[in-house]
């Protein structure tokens, strides 16, 4: 369920939880296998994920970036993307139904967005470097796609600090609600989550659910860091202090 129905709206307050989804909500085990076999479906030359490390990063700079390992020089226009995404979501399709590449939901995730969609005290959307369509079939597959707004995507721009901004407009304009920078939390598990909640001016609350340890991401300052999302009790307590 993309977007908040009027009942919903009228219970939400003036706070808005913007959530990554790899690492933070899902891991993806496989995941690989759809990315490169979109990459050589669409520009023809193979390309590998596993070359880089695409924590907290959009498609598309993961793409240019395995492209700039491998030396490979491709001018890339808009009507390459357009193809690349369509290739992706088709090729993770596949992979997911055919079991070869599978998505869960981390501990405590589908637990938590059922409590903070239950109490309505917050408005809740996506906020990752994922593609739209990518990112559907990822929550769909982590049985979470019922519990968020539409939010922003890789496909919306492929600088990281550009989607919280343009997420919470999203948000705002599907429910004629209207929150404060301030009031919203980036939920995530890198680094440049943090970064694009700061560019934003909002806060964020890291997860050391991903690639980096709670310790590594405490270094950084956020505003809150959880080992996991396992404890909804202790989440909800985090977030109402936020």
């Amino acid at each position: 369920m993309f977007g908040a129905s009027a009942r919903e709206v009228k219970n939400i307050m003036d706070r808005l939880l913007l959530f990554d989804i790899d690492g933070t909500l899902a891991r993806t085990e496989n995941g690989y296998l759809p990315f490169n076999e979109a990459i050589l479906e669409t520009f023809g030359v193979a390309g590998d994920i596993r070359t880089v490390i695409p924590d907290g990063k959009t498609d598309p700079m993961i793409v240019r970036e395995i492209f700039s390992k491998a030396n490979i020089e491709l001018i890339v226009q808009a009507h390459d993307w357009e193809r690349f995404i369509g290739n992706l979501v088709a090729c993770y399709r596949r992979h997911v139904e055919l079991g070869s590449t599978t998505v869960r939901a981390l501990p405590g995730a589908a637990e938590l967005l059922c409590a903070l969609a239950g109490a309505g005290a917050f408005g809740l959307t996506v906020v990752t470097g994922n593609c739209e369509a990518t990112a559907r079939v990822k929550l769909a597959a982590a049985g979470l796609d019922s519990f968020l707004g539409r939010g922003a995507y890789g496909n919306d721009s492929a600088e990281r600090s550009d989607l919280p901004a343009l997420a919470k407009h999203r948000w705002e304009q599907s429910t004629a609600h209207a929150v404060l920078a301030g009031n919203c939390v980036v939920i995530g598990d890198t680094p440049d989550d943090l970064a694009a909640a700061r560019q934003n001016k909002m806060k964020c609350l890291l997860v050391g659910t991903g690639r980096y340890p709670v310790e590594e991401l405490e270094y950084w300052r956020p505003d809150a860091c959880l080992a996991d999302l396992s404890d909804t009790g202790a989440v909800l307590a985090v977030l109402n202090s936020l």
